[in-house]
């Protein structure tokens, strides 16, 4: 026979199992955020905030809630709250408030 007639076989290049780069990418990820973690916890400030009277601002607000009970749609609901300032040093409110409206049935 000569070389032409014989049929060649190639061998077939060892395939990793498709989980493989999976898992080393979780492995990967799961170091990559406990560093980040364990960074940002040792570059944080205190611990604990700021109390009252020791030069810091605090803001105190007499309700943080209001219930006008049964209001009919479309009438005009007003609301006050008193604010102040517990603190040592003056208080600046910095943007608008956030204020949520919860509506029933």
């Amino acid at each position: 026979m000569s070389r032409k007639s014989r049929p060649t076989h190639k061998p077939e290049p060892a395939r990793q199992p498709a989980w493989l780069p999976i898992i080393a990418g979780a492995a990967i990820l799961l170091v990559v955020m406990g560093l980040a973690l364990w960074w940002s916890s040792t570059n944080s400030g205190p611990a604990t905030a700021p109390q009252a009277g020791s030069g810091v601002p605090k803001l105190v607000v007499d309700r943080t809630s209001i219930d006008d009970g049964y209001v009919k749609f479309g009438a005009p609901v007003r609301a006050t709250f008193k604010l102040s300032n517990s603190g040592s040093q003056p208080l600046q409110l910095l943007g608008e408030p956030k204020v949520e409206l919860i509506e029933g049935c």
